[in-house]
């Protein structure tokens, strides 16, 4: 039977009414675990069941007992008591009795409060396999003495007074976890990680200043190199500077001899003890390569690409290294100073032209093919620019990016398999674009595709991002980390066995039928 309008309206409005429901019942849950808090007499507040639940996902919230979350609070309140300042304090252990609480356990940090906190702790624990159950966090006013003893309870909502101290409390439930081995492994991992985003964090401004300090330098002792590169390297690192980019580490670098060294006291941020490994070569980290000195003796003020080592603070990428070269003062190069951070998202939205560094790129790449910027050659150009992987833009060179622009504009008129591999400067990974039929595209497919680069050019795929612009075709942009073999595998090689790996039984059944059918049909005079 059909149901009436009225019926459906009515079912439609109890499936939206629902998540009001479980936000009831989650209250009503929280506001009995405190009662039950004071009926324990336990020394955590009466209100602490609600400072610290009281914004969790009421889904998730509503999977456990009253008594459950009473015995969480009151687990977390000890926890919160005593806290030395200036250092973050974590604790991961299986959770306390309970029908519901038996297959998990909790991680708890308390942290003086700043950013890149929960991300950066959530990346660590995905590292380990381990997938949130449930997260909250609350932010708490605190006072302690100077034993980092609690003075009075921490107020619901954090002061935003100047002279009030924040603390960060993290409160997550995993899978549970058993081996006391590995929760050790877990804890010191995310001291490390907490550690590199205090060390972010407090050398922020300093950063600033010292990325200011190159920018006055290379305006009034301008190196020996092309004036229109200088001042667009100028207003990139300004461009970086304003909002455009996350600073995590600063430092100088020097040749001695043939070797690239830090400058003592030179690191900020994560480059504090200059242990981050930029790049690296079969394993083990190097200060310098035959490619990297090749950058030195371009004439070109700075160099964008990607350092081997993945972030651990904010979001687990790769992180992004600008180096800008240093001059002696009789014009020799004589090292670099080095940046390390993520882009923002709008190096990733904003137009290809209004970026420094990239529109020369996009402007050397427009010029070379001679369209006129309204035709629609040259609107179609300027869409696949536009479109381009951004990373990939900021690293590749003018000459590869017009090749493989050209070649993807011409993918408009006559879509077919695209295989494009770039080989990066320092000979560490191999991006690849890869355009397929979108009604061939799947997972598997796209899995298989994959691991058939990984396979020639003797690697692992480190990242792939797939992509679904207007039209026929579906663009995967694979990264495959080498460990050795070829460098680079002949174009026709690669679309020919990517054209396979797409190729369906039809396809196949057609094709073995063809030279029958071909012979069979009558010729015309």
């Amino acid at each position: 039977m059909i149901p009436s309008f009225f019926e459906a309206h009515m079912n439609q409005q109890t499936f939206v009414d629902r998540p009001g429901d479980e936000e009831r019942a989650a209250s009503a849950r929280i506001a009995a675990a405190g009662k039950l808090l004071r009926g324990d007499k336990s020394e955590a507040p009466d209100d602490f069941a609600k400072l610290l639940f009281g914004r969790g996902d009421p889904e998730d919230l509503i999977g456990y007992e009253a008594k459950e979350l009473a015995a969480l609070a009151s687990a977390a309140w000890s926890f919160l008591a005593v806290r030395k300042p200036g250092a973050p304090k974590i604790r991961f252990q299986p959770a306390p009795d309970g029908e519901h609480l038996k297959s998990i356990s909790v991680l708890e940090i308390v942290n003086d409060d700043m950013p890149f906190l929960v991300d950066s702790v959530m990346g660590e624990l995905t590292e380990h396999g381990l997938a949130a159950r449930m997260i909250v966090h609350p932010i708490l006013e605190i006072e302690r003495d100077k034993a980092g003893k609690l003075k009075a309870a921490p107020k619901a909502e954090a002061s935003s007074g100047k002279d009030a101290v924040r603390e960060s409390f993290i409160h997550i439930h995993v899978s549970r976890v058993d081996d006391l081995d590995r929760c050790a492994e877990i804890v010191e991992a995310l001291e490390l990680v907490l550690e590199q985003v205090r060390r972010a964090v407090a050398d922020w401004r300093q950063m600033l200043g010292r990325m200011g300090g190159v920018v006055k330098e290379l305006q009034a002792n301008p190196p020996p190199l092309p004036v229109d590169d200088i001042a667009e390297a100028i207003q990139f690192l300004e461009w970086l500077a304003a909002d455009n980019f996350t600073l995590f580490g600063v430092g100088d670098y020097a040749f001695k001899g043939q070797e690239l060294c830090p400058v003592k006291k030179t690191g900020l941020g994560i480059l504090r003890d200059n242990e981050i490994a930029v790049f690296t070569r079969d394993g083990q980290a190097v200060t310098i390569t035959p490619e990297i000195r090749s950058f030195f003796d371009e004439p070109k003020t700075l160099i964008v690409t990607k350092a081997n080592v993945r972030s651990r603070v904010h979001r687990r990428t790769h992180l992004d290294y600008i180096g800008v070269k240093r001059f002696s003062p009789d014009g020799e190069v004589v090292g670099e100073f080095r940046i390390l951070g993520l882009f923002t998202s709008t190096a990733y939205t904003r137009s290809t032209r209004s970026i420094p560094y990239l529109r020369r790129k996009v402007d050397a790449v427009l010029r070379r093919a001679g369209f006129e910027s309204e035709s629609h050659s040259g609107k179609a150009l300027v869409n696949v620019l536009e479109g381009y992987p951004r990373d990939e833009l900021f690293q590749i060179d003018e000459d590869t990016l017009y090749a493989f622009a050209t070649a993807i504009t011409q993918l408009e008129e006559r879509p077919r398999v695209r295989v494009l591999s770039r080989l990066d400067r320092f000979k560490r990974f191999v991006s690849t674009l890869v355009y397929v039929p979108r009604e061939r595209y799947s997972s598997e497919v796209r899995t298989r595709i994959g691991a058939y680069l990984a396979q020639v050019y003797q690697g692992e795929v480190a990242a792939f991002y797939p992509f679904f612009p207007e039209g026929p075709l579906t663009r995967v942009h694979f990264i495959i980390r080498r460990t050795g073999g070829a460098a680079k595998v002949d174009r026709a090689v690669l679309e020919e066995n990517v054209g396979a790996i797409i190729r369906t039984w039809a396809d196949a059944l057609g094709a073995s039928f063809w030279p029958l059918t071909n012979r069979a049909r009558p010729r015309r005079c």
